[in-house]
């Protein structure tokens, strides 16, 4: 005679509910470690847990209006920073240099007269 078979199979609003409460713990998750907004949407809508309503073309074309005027921004400060950058950089390289040959000149001098 063959063991009885008892269904231990969840049922499905069991499912239902475990998945909602998963995809709410990786959203909270993914807000955690996003660095922005679109950041954030990007990683929810790649792992397949983005909240109902929420389209990413939309949010993602949004995001790429208004990119445009802060990257020309940001492109322009970084410009200015690397030429400060630059000629900080010569000047200290040409003040060692020049401290280097006055203390060899120097040196030779003393030598000399000794």
């Amino acid at each position: 005679m063959p063991p009885k078979v008892t269904d231990t199979r969840p049922t499905p609003e069991a499912l239902h509910a475990v998945e909602a409460e998963t995809a709410a713990a990786a959203r909270r998750i993914v807000a955690t470690y996003a660095e922005d907004f679109l950041d954030g949407v990007t990683l929810m809508c790649m792992l397949g847990v983005e909240p109902e309503g929420l389209v990413y073309k939309k949010v993602a074309a949004e995001a790429e209006e208004a990119a445009p005027k802060a990257t020309k921004r940001t492109r322009k400060a970084a410009k200015k920073a690397t030429k400060k950058t630059t000629k900080k950089t010569a000047k200290k390289t040409t003040k060692k240099a020049t401290k280097k040959a006055t203390k060899k000149t120097t040196a030779k001098k003393t030598t000399k007269k000794a």
